[in-house]
């Protein structure tokens, strides 16, 4: 009988992770095929030189690991004095098992220690897998434009 459920160790990206944070979007966002418009899924679909920009442009890149191997990443900036989370992608053989929770978590915590007030993330109204993850930690509806949904947490 297993007591607790093995929690990923949260670290930062660096650089030469680039590829396969790219790789590992690519294999997460394909679930979405079908639920996210083809043009969007395209346009959010990083390269590894996209995901090597995000490091010069100031974003604070965290990937998930259990046992050496990449589950999951999210990308948090602190526009105007908030933690604006996005990026968030779960290796679909990890999914419902806390990864994308503890990043998020972590995303938000940093954000509290950078100072900021509240933290939001914006989302495609159908993934209610991550409406739910969002909500559960206690981001609540914002605004609403069209598909994208605006959630803020005050911090």
């Amino acid at each position: 009988m297993r007591l607790f459920r093995p929690y990923p160790r949260i670290s930062f990206a660096r650089p030469a992770d680039a590829p396969e944070l790219s790789e590992l979007y690519e294999r997460c966002y394909e679930d979405f095929r079908g639920r996210v418009d083809a043009e969007v899924l395209a346009e959010i679909m990083p390269s590894a030189d996209e995901v090597q920009a995000w490091f010069r442009g100031g974003f604070e890149i965290y990937r998930a690991s259990f046992d050496g191997e990449l589950v999951g990443v999210v990308r948090v900036s602190f526009p105007t004095g908030a933690a604006m989370l996005d990026r968030l992608a779960v290796s679909p053989a990890h999914r419902r098992r806390g990864v994308g929770r503890a990043l998020v978590e972590h995303a938000v915590n940093r954000g509290r220690k950078a100072g900021v007030t509240r933290a939001w993330v914006h989302l495609w109204a159908d993934l209610d897998e991550a409406m739910e993850l969002h909500r559960s930690v206690g981001f609540r509806e914002s605004t609403r434009l069209g598909e994208l949904v605006l959630l803020e947490l005050p911090l």
